[in-house]
């Protein structure tokens, strides 16, 4: 793995937060993992790559904007910064965001991203940023493969992703990895009730819905309206499991799946509000002795269904057919 020469990060110009980092991250939790990006920059020990991995909505793909931001902005690092919100917004030359937008990263986005990593920079670094890397077809792996092995020189690559074993081998071998978890609910619940004044119980909820991720959290807070998705997507997961009904239940996946409906947000929702059910039957399959379902549902069942929820979420990013996948998984609630 190969190590960089860096500009100077002196860090006495910054103030400490209450909990010693040494630069204004303005992130929720994941102090371990910030701490530990925080030395590499001291110790003058900065990877040429480095892969965050960890659950969706827990900030990855902030943190390496912000990560991206402290480089470039060397000494003049500040969140107020001109600099900084040029980099966080996409605008700056040196710093590549490539975002998920829902698609597979096509080879030819992959071929124009290393035309730009061979070009001079007049920045600190040339920083390239890739979101949810494991959405990379193979063949476009295959060819990124090549340029992270030998990277030009002031180049650093920051990628994420949500299934690090679907991250080829090759690449995750020539990265530095650093892993992030969902932040616990007493650490999002002090952070919403910092952010948005509001009684504690206005947010048990959201926290039952975001699972430990903040992005999800601020995002519920933020837009009432998806709040209310979320409850209603909840509802339906429920009734499916309730009532056999599969001629419902394949209108159901042909109505998600539609060309003509944002479908990459409504499978995320979908996938979101299986999973809170599944996690409440197991709960309440331990503390209830004759639970309703329990006749049609075993617990073996519940965990196979976990399988093949997480399976099924799977072929739907590699672009396999999305309402055959939905419509198999949905037979699994037929019983």
């Amino acid at each position: 793995m190969k190590r960089l020469g860096q500009a100077r990060f002196p860090v006495s110009n910054y103030k400490f937060q209450h909990y010693s980092m040494l630069y204004e991250w303005n992130i929720v939790g994941h102090q371990q993992q910030l701490t530990r990006l925080e030395s590499d920059i001291k110790t003058n020990n900065l990877s040429h790559a480095y892969l965050f991995s960890g659950p969706r909505q827990t900030g990855k793909f902030r943190i390496a904007r912000i990560f991206a931001s402290i480089l470039q902005c060397g000494d003049r690092f500040s969140i107020h910064s001109k600099l900084y919100k040029q980099i966080i917004a996409g605008g700056h030359p040196d710093t590549v965001l490539m975002k998920d937008d829902g698609d597979s990263l096509k080879i030819d986005t992959i071929r124009k991203m290393i035309v730009r990593v061979n070009l001079t920079t007049q920045s600190n670094y040339r920083l390239i940023l890739i979101e949810n890397i494991e959405r990379m077809p193979t063949e476009a792996q295959n060819s990124f493969l090549k340029t992270l092995e030998e990277p030009p020189d002031k180049t650093v690559f920051v990628l994420t992703t949500n299934r690090p074993n679907h991250v080829l081998p090759t690449i995750r071998s020539r990265v530095r990895h650093c892993q992030f978890f969902n932040v616990s609910d007493e650490t999002l619940m002090d952070f919403l009730q910092k952010k948005f004044p509001r009684e504690r119980a206005h947010f048990e909820e959201i926290i039952n819905i975001a699972q430990g991720r903040p992005g999800l959290a601020i995002s519920l807070v933020e837009h009432p309206e998806a709040l209310s998705h979320q409850r209603d997507m909840y509802a339906k997961i429920e009734e499916f499991f309730k009532r056999n009904n599969l001629a419902n239940k394949f209108r159901f996946a042909d109505e998600i799946t539609d060309d003509s409906s944002d479908d990459h947000r409504q499978l995320d929702l979908f996938f979101d509000a299986f999973t809170r059910y599944l996690r409440k039957l197991l709960l309440e399959y331990t503390e209830q002795d004759h639970h309703p379902l329990k006749s049609r549902f075993g617990m073996n069942d519940i965990v196979n269904l976990f399988e093949y929820l997480e399976k099924t979420s799977y072929l739907i990013e590699r672009n396999i057919n999305k309402k055959l996948a939905l419509e198999n998984l949905l037979i699994q609630t037929e019983k």
